[in-house]
This record gives C-alpha cells, structure tokens and sequence, in this order.
C-alpha cells in the first residue's frame, strides 16, 4: 500500500466519473478528501503502524475512523462527524425492543457501518456508497438488536439538517430504499465531476490548454485558441481555480451546504 501510488480515474476517461453524478454532497467531499496527501499518509500510517492507531486519529480530517484513501465511490463508506456535517441526526437507544416501532440494523446489513467511540458513542452510517444516512447513537446501542430510536432535535434553523435525515431514515425504513424525492440528484454534480477531472489531470502534468480541449470545448486545440476563444480561456482558468481551491481544504463546503 503506497501512499503515492496513483489513486485517481484516467482524468480523460468520463465514465470512470459517471457514478459520481448520482452521489450525494459526503460522497463528493470524499473524493476530494482521499485525494488529500496529507489525509493518504495518516491513514497508512495508521493502518500498517499499530501503535499509530494510538498516536494518529482521524478527527482532524472531518471523520470518525480512517477510511481507505484507495476506495473511491461507490465503495468506500466514510463516517463523517457532526461537527463538519450538519445532517448528522443524534439519537438514543432504548431496547432491545420487538414493536414495529423499533430499528433493526440487521435488517439493512449491506448498509450499515458503525463505528464506536469512547464514552459508549456510536456512530452509525447507512451508506449505498451514493447515499448515506447518518446517526449519532450518544447512549445505549445498536448492539443489542431492533432498538427504539429516540431523537435529539434542537433549535430552529439548526433542526432542519437533522429533520432532513430523520426524513429519509423513515423513508428507507419503509421502503426498503433510499427516497429518490428525498435524495434527489446533486443540481451541481457535473461541475463537481469537472473539477475533480481537473484536479486529476493537474496531479498528472497537464496543461490548462490540454485541460480546456477535453473537458470542455474542441476549439482549445487550435493554435491562436487563447486569442480566438477568450470565453473558453476564462471557463477553464476559473475551472481550475476552483479545483485548486477544493483540493486544499474548499470540499469541506460540499457538507455543510
């Protein structure tokens, strides 16, 4: 496992991207996260060192456990905090408990991810790897079988995140899947599949002219192309400022909006 190794789609290839644009706003930040050198070396270094489990921790980078910086979506399943996601819903569980009433993580086990803490905290992600649903279990646990969820929802405008995702945690409980109304298609997915592919191709050398011909317009391959197509010159100068600045920390945006 080296953490230099390349990790990223051929950046010309489109559909090495196209599952992206049916991902949610997480599953996007993860992308830009695993692509992070600083994030890479502290996860391998966490997972092949032992006892740098103890002496490096994934808290600083927005998660609750290292995930493998190798695993794009939809494989990967990152348990991202509270604090850096606001759609994170807390709750309690009381049980175990037989009602209807009650929440079964066995009953959706392809999806499930939980990661446990200190002071009896879990942290649980319900995840397609497109879609993800998060749970803050802050007292008793999910361990004990069909359990009674009881929420922790405060305030006004700070409810309406948790709201959102107590909305589409009962909608999958119903269903069975995750709401298409509820998780609708990201507006700006495929801007956000540009910059990754432009962020992609700058990691591998290339060039803004050679950037501007394949993601976006032919006429960045003729000769006089800055002169003749100065419309097309800015598009590509803004989509690789905006990469640049996602790639340094900007993809923490992609949670909280």
């Amino acid at each position: 496992m080296d953490p230099a190794q390349d990790h990223t789609a051929d950046w010309r290839d489109a559909a090495a991207y196209a599952r992206l644009l049916d991902a949610d706003r997480s599953i996007f930040a993860w992308e830009w996260l695993r692509r992070d050198p600083g994030y890479r070396a502290a996860a391998w270094a966490a997972f092949e060192r032992a006892e740098a489990n103890e002496a490096m921790r994934p808290e600083p980078w927005g998660l609750h456990a290292f995930e493998n910086p190798d695993l794009a979506a939809p494989n990967a399943r990152p348990v991202w905090r509270g604090d850096v996601h606001p759609y994170v819903l807390t709750a309690v569980a009381a049980g175990p408990d037989r009602s209807p009433d009650a929440f079964d993580p066995a009953s959706f086990r392809p999806l499930v991810t939980i990661v446990r803490a200190g002071a009896g905290h879990e942290h649980l992600l319900l995840s397609d790897g497109l879609r993800a649903i998060r749970i803050d279990v802050l007292a008793g646990s999910l361990a004990k079988g069909p359990v009674q969820l009881r929420y922790l929802l405060t305030g006004l405008a700070s409810a309406e995140r948790p709201l959102l995702t107590l909305r589409r945690l009962l909608a999958l409980c119903r269903t069975g899947r995750f709401s298409a109304a509820l998780h609708p298609v990201e507006a700006k997915a495929r801007r956000l599949v540009l910059m990754l592919r432009a962020n992609d191709a700058l990691a591998s050398g290339a060039r803004q002219r050679e950037i501007a011909a394949e993601l976006l317009s032919g006429e960045a391959r003729e000769a006089r192309w800055r002169v003749e197509a100065p419309t097309l010159r800015s598009r590509v100068q803004r989509l690789v400022r905006s990469a640049r600045l996602m790639a340094v920390g900007g993809y923490t945006t992609l949670l909280k909006a």
